[in-house]
């Protein structure tokens, strides 16, 4: 597995917890279409992790 991708309900917060663990946004956080927050982080083994975030939430 070279990716996994995450719905999170913060970005913000998951952003916090993951900098705990020693991992970091590669490229920063971007809004897609003012739908998503998203960002690109290395996880363990290397591991390409995406998290989004759902900016139009019901």
């Amino acid at each position: 597995m070279h990716r996994v991708a995450f719905s999170v309900d913060d970005i913000d917060v998951a952003l916090e917890i993951a900098a705990k663990h020693g991992c970091h946004p590669l490229r920063g956080v971007a809004t897609y279409r003012d739908e998503y927050k998203l960002t690109y982080l290395r996880g363990p083994s290397g591991i390409i992790v995406m998290l989004a975030e759902n900016l139009k939430k019901d």
